[in-house]
C-alpha cells in the first residue's frame, strides 16, 4: 500500500513538473547580461563627447547586471552579488513579451523576448522610446 501512494505522488509530481509553462522553464535560472545594443534612443542623431562617456558608463553598468528568474514569477536583479531589486514578472502575448514589476511598484518594464533557450536570452526593451537590447548567457 505505501508502495502504491508513493508512486501515485510521484506521477502527480511528474505530471506537475511537465504541466509547467515551457518559457518558465527555460527562463528559470540566473542570467548575466553580456551585450548591450542601442543604448541611445532611435533617431538620436548627434553624441556629444559627454554623451558619448555617459553611454560607456551605462554599457559597462548594465552589463554588471544578472537578473534571476524564478518558477514561482518572481525575479532579482543584482550588480555583482547585491541585490538591487526584486519583483514579480508575468508572460503575456503567447510568452513572446516579460513584464517586470518591481516590489516598489515605481517603474514597470517590459521586454520582448526575441531569444530564449537554454543557454540564451535577447530582451528588447518596450519602454518609452527604447530600443535597448540585452543578451544574456547563463551565470
Amino acid at each position: 500500500m505505501f508502495i502504491l501512494k508513493l508512486t501515485v505522488i510521484v506521477a502527480i509530481s511528474g505530471f506537475f513538473i511537465s504541466c509547467q509553462n515551457k518559457t518558465v522553464l527555460l527562463l528559470t535560472k540566473k542570467w548575466e547580461c553580456v551585450q548591450v545594443e542601442n543604448i541611445f534612443p532611435p533617431n538620436t542623431k548627434f553624441q556629444s563627447p559627454q554623451d558619448s562617456a555617459n553611454s560607456i558608463q551605462l554599457q559597462t553598468l548594465l552589463q554588471s547586471l544578472n537578473w534571476t528568474f524564478k518558477t514561482n514569477m518572481r525575479y532579482e536583479c543584482a550588480i555583482g552579488s547585491r541585490v538591487t531589486v526584486k519583483g514579480k514578472y508575468e508572460l503575456m502575448e503567447d510568452d513572446k513579451l516579460i513584464v517586470c514589476t518591481p516590489e516598489s511598484k515605481n517603474n514597470i518594464n517590459s521586454y520582448s523576448i526575441k531569444v530564449l533557450t537554454e543557454n540564451e536570452l535577447v530582451l528588447r526593451s518596450l519602454t518609452d522610446n527604447s530600443n535597448l537590447v540585452l543578451h544574456f548567457k547563463p551565470y
